[in-house]
């Protein structure tokens, strides 16, 4: 669901700003600084309830103490406010329990310092980028996912007290084994797009492949291996197998994608993955996400900015992207809306 128009209040450097958003494409300029990565952050709180940053301390205005994140969607009005430790969001004027509701309100596709780099970062960014897409394309998934994390919690607390019978080990396999067929299905429908994708991109190298690892041992069930790891989980106190371990591995001509490519091609490679998890909802005729790129030109040069662009073009999804210099914009989407922002505030704003 698009945003039509967007408020935001006492968010980083941000005193007040409104902007009305372009269909499709909406540049925020600016020099470090600007408010450029507030403006995105704003949204991807207002579309998760939470920030992007890892430590994600003092959103709010240095000497402010809430902050108000509200937009208008086609025929509804989202609204979240935050002071302290006190969260409100309300729609369409009603109060909402859960910050998960956010996330079919408004589907966000989010892409920053913290995540840009997922196909080199940890298993843990990988399987959030997985599981994004999994979740988007079968919500039932998300029920599934909890039903896991509830377990496990219960699991490692049982682990770490010490005594009693062990309970908890039937709702982490059932679960267990559902994520991980759901994340091999998923992933055999993403790989043939993420490789035509990739391969659309002059700098690409051939012979891609992807690999999930289950996050237990190879070739034995994870009722097994949970028995086979109890004792060691015991003295460590928490699970040592289970999808929470698993990881997504790419690999290119048979090496580990890490180990062969650039920076710069690391980037691409990422950006054909989530590109490919956006195309596959849209061949489901499921709602597309609003696309949210903080400095979109690091570490592209001039064709692979070109690409992305030309691919998010055909999605037709909106985007809100981040430059420092209009001349960052590749000219094949150089119209939608451009706003010019510095000390936190919106000085230009223009459409094309």
């Amino acid at each position: 669901m698009p945003l039509e128009a967007l408020h935001i209040q006492s968010v980083r450097c941000i005193e007040t700003l409104d902007l009305k958003a372009d269909q499709q494409w909406n540049w925020l300029i600016g020099a470090n600084g600007a408010g450029k990565s507030s403006v995105l952050e704003a949204i991807h709180i207002l579309g998760t309830g939470q920030s992007w940053r890892r430590n994600p301390r003092h959103v709010q205005r240095e000497d402010d103490n809430e902050y108000l994140v509200s937009a208008h969607l086609p025929d509804h009005f989202l609204a979240l406010r935050r002071r302290g430790e006190t969260r409100e969001i309300r729609y369409d004027g009603e109060s909402l329990g859960s910050a998960w509701m956010l996330l079919d309100i408004l589907p966000l596709q989010s892409l920053h310092d913290d995540n840009s780099h997922f196909v080199a970062g940890t298993a843990e960014d990988r399987r959030r980028v997985l599981d994004w897409g999994i979740y988007y394309a079968d919500h039932y998934y998300g029920t599934v996912f909890r039903q896991y994390r509830r377990a496990l919690q219960q699991r490692n607390a049982w682990l770490k007290s010490g005594y009693g019978q062990q309970p908890w080990d039937d709702g982490v396999i059932a679960a267990g084994e559902e994520i991980q067929q759901r994340r091999q299905a998923h992933l055999a429908t993403v790989q043939p797009e993420v490789a035509t994708l990739w391969e659309r991109w002059p700098g690409s190298l051939s012979g891609l492949s992807l690999h999930l690892h289950s996050g237990w041992k190879e070739g034995l069930a994870l009722s097994d291996c949970l028995l086979r790891d109890q004792e060691q989980d015991r003295e460590m106190g928490y699970t040592h197998s289970g999808p929470h371990r698993a990881n997504l591995a790419f690999r290119v001509r048979g090496k580990a994608a890490l180990d062969i490519l650039s920076r710069g091609q690391l980037r691409v490679l990422g950006l054909a993955y989530r590109l490919a998890q956006v195309k596959i909802l849209k061949q489901a005729g499921l709602p597309l996400p609003t696309i949210l790129i903080d400095d979109f030109a690091a570490e592209l040069d001039a064709s692979a900015r070109d690409w992305w662009v030309k691919e998010l073009d055909l999605l037709g999804v909106q985007v809100f992207a981040a430059v420092t210099a209009a001349g960052q914009i590749p000219a094949a989407v150089s119209r939608g809306g451009h706003f010019c922002l510095a000390a936190g505030q919106l000085e230009k704003e223009t459409a094309s």
